[in-house]
């Protein structure tokens, strides 16, 4: 078996994982970075990048790279299960996956982290209780990676979390499906990123995402646990609603070229189902849930905590800090930071799975510059979901004076 050691392990490549790498690199800490798949990869993803997201690209150094092929959306727009349609204001660009992990791998590399894939996960390795590395298998074998900290960025997967000892619950929050299709026709014509609270897909929705080179990313999210799902609900059928029900998704996909297959995966969201971290291991991104019910967008939250957790991380190393202290300290941050902040876009999209209440306020925003602008400022996070979704928020829609054009 091949041996190797760092100061820091990072597992898993994504946004979370990358971004940690090319933060610990860039202050040079010795850091590997792994992943299960070799890179060009695909992943499950909406590929929209909002507000929270290119702010963290931006701090990472990465943003020209990113807005140098990412195609950019004149507004976001939303359909009530009525049909009722909104045209929305938001700093919009999306970009595949596949090409916006490729680039951040790129920088992390270039940043001095050292790249080794595919490998998968096998084991952690412990020491008094204490994860000191892992036991990693590939093509060529086995390999273990000693390290003094480990940090797991591996998505919605539970195996690994229950590896390193900090799985709480195996059931996903909520699948997402998609299907990339390249439509030159309509390319001109679609220019908004595009939002279907569907009954179809309830409690979730459908979106249409255009990016560049005349290809959208068509999908949809359907959030709960899969005991709550109606029967027969399958990742196919789910996509097959959306696009049966929403004549956009049905023009796209009859008049264009699928650019591969029907993909689907699994949602962690709302920071549920995982610990933060424990002696030697913090978990980052998707894997502690890192993931916003109410939209579905985790980018932007996978890049912060992937920088908290590498910035906290150094300042242990270069400081000889206590690294049985470090999750406590991780945990603390993330529990400040966006705990209450999760909760709420949490009840949001419970309040969204109802479409009497959608249909309403999307009436009403319709004729109130006002509203839509509350609306607009949840998305950026610029204002609490509470204020709108809540029973105080459903009272002001009925009121005469609130929200006049």
């Amino acid at each position: 078996m091949r041996s190797d050691s760092c100061d820091v392990l990072v597992i898993g490549a994504g946004p979370a994982g990358s971004a940690a790498a090319m933060t610990l690199a860039s202050k040079g800490i010795d850091v590997v970075l792994v992943d299960r798949a070799a890179f060009p990869r695909d992943k499950v993803c909406g590929d929209a990048l909002i507000p929270d997201a290119l702010a963290a690209l931006d701090r990472l150094g990465v943003l020209p790279a990113v807005l140098a092929r990412a195609a950019p959306a004149d507004r976001i727009q939303v359909f009530a299960p009525d049909g009722t349609h909104l045209l929305l204001r938001g700093q919009v660009k999306c970009l595949p996956r596949a090409e916006l992990d490729g680039l951040l791998l790129d920088h992390a590399r270039k940043a001095g982290a050292r790249w080794m894939a595919p490998l998968r996960m096998e084991s952690v390795l412990e020491s008094a209780r204490e994860v000191r590395g892992a036991r990693l298998v590939g093509p060529a074998g086995a390999v273990q990676i000693r390290s003094r900290i480990t940090l797991l960025a591996t998505g919605a997967a539970t195996g690994p979390l229950e590896l390193a000892g900090l799985c709480v619950r195996r059931i996903a929050s909520g699948f997402a499906v998609r299907q990339y299709v390249r439509n030159p026709r309509l390319a001109q014509q679609v220019r908004t990123l595009i939002i279907s609270y569907d009954r179809g897909t309830r409690p979730g929705y459908g979106w249409i995402f255009p990016g560049p080179d005349g290809c959208f990313n068509v999908g949809a999210g359907l959030f709960c646990e899969p005991r709550q799902a109606r029967a027969g609900d399958g990742v196919r059928k789910v996509f097959e609603r959306f696009v049966h029900n929403f004549p956009m998704a049905r023009e796209l996909i009859a008049g264009g070229t699928p650019l591969g297959p029907l993909k689907g995966a699994p949602l962690r969201t709302a920071l549920n189902g995982a610990r933060f971290g424990r002696t030697g291991v913090l978990a980052i991104g998707e894997a502690i849930g890192a993931t916003y019910s109410f939209s579905g967008e985790g980018i932007g939250k996978a890049l912060e905590t992937g920088t908290l957790a590498a910035e906290l991380t150094a300042r242990c190393l270069r400081e000889n800090g206590a690294i049985e202290a470090l999750a406590a300290a991780y945990a603390m941050r993330l529990e400040r930071s966006y705990r209450s902040r999760f909760r709420a876009y949490e009840n949001a999209q419970r309040w969204l799975g109802v479409p009497a209440y959608c249909n309403l306020l999307a009436r009403r925003a319709r004729n109130s510059p006002r509203l839509r602008s509350r609306l607009e400022d949840v998305i950026e996070e610029n204002s609490d979901p509470k204020e709108l979704f809540s029973v105080g928020g459903l009272l002001q829609l009925f009121a005469p004076w609130s929200y006049r054009a």
